[in-house]
């Protein structure tokens, strides 16, 4: 294609109203940060939840990642709430929720509950991932699972006892009635105090989470 006069000065003119649209909308974010003195807007980086939910501490600040072992997302955010647990500031805690949405979803909730009653949440949580995410085991079935805990020292009658326990079984009720409060429909969402409910979307990375999630924590204190 020969391209004239004409048509360079109209792709001239093209650039040049793109780049007015493009410095328009950067201005008009900057004007709507400095009018509200706000980084980041309810119903664009944060939800606010219908029906706030009361916090284990009162004396912190909660944030409850509600999660899934299944969850290749939620796989890839470990890293940055490892790095973001470093710098937690003492009126802060953090902890895990798992979704249950499904039967698949409570028996991985409750295997998650099972290792945390039985001390063993630290080294548990990184294997389970490891195991569903990279060697496509489900870790669904009742002999898979004896097996699995045995792993980490767990005696079989030990852990059916406690995965069959009261108090497993209403750990794993009350993150369903959770996350139901939370309105929470994918994971990996974070909630801030029972309150603001933070998940990645177009207008926020993986990354930045955390940004979000700092932000709200400053909000609160205030």
């Amino acid at each position: 294609m020969v391209y004239t006069r004409k048509m360079f000065r109209y792709f001239i003119l093209s650039i040049s109203f793109l780049f007015i649209l493009i410095s328009c909308s950067e201005e008009e974010q900057t004007v709507l940060e400095s009018s509200t003195g706000e980084q980041f807007r309810e119903g664009v980086h944060y939800e606010l939840v219908d029906n706030p939910t009361t916090v284990r501490d009162p004396s912190k600040i909660e944030v409850a990642e509600v999660f899934w072992f299944g969850c290749n997302h939620c796989y890839a955010l470990e890293p940055y709430i490892a790095r973001w647990k470093k710098d937690m500031s003492s009126d802060v805690a953090f902890l895990k929720s798992p979704a249950t949405w499904n039967e698949m979803l409570k028996t991985h909730a409750n295997i998650y509950y099972t290792a945390k009653a039985l001390g063993i949440e630290q080294q548990f949580v990184p294997a389970a991932f490891n195991t569903i995410q990279n060697e496509g085991r489900m870790l669904t079935g009742g002999t898979e699972l004896e097996y699995y805990f045995k792993g980490f020292d767990i005696e079989r009658d030990k852990y059916k006892a406690v995965s069959t326990s009261f108090g497993v079984r209403n750990a794993v009720d009350q993150a369903d009635k959770k996350m139901k409060q939370w309105q929470v429909t994918g994971v990996p969402s974070l909630i801030v105090n029972g309150k603001y409910r933070v998940s990645a979307s177009r207008s926020v990375r993986t990354d930045q989470l955390f940004d979000v999630v700092d932000f709200l924590i400053e909000k609160e204190r205030n």
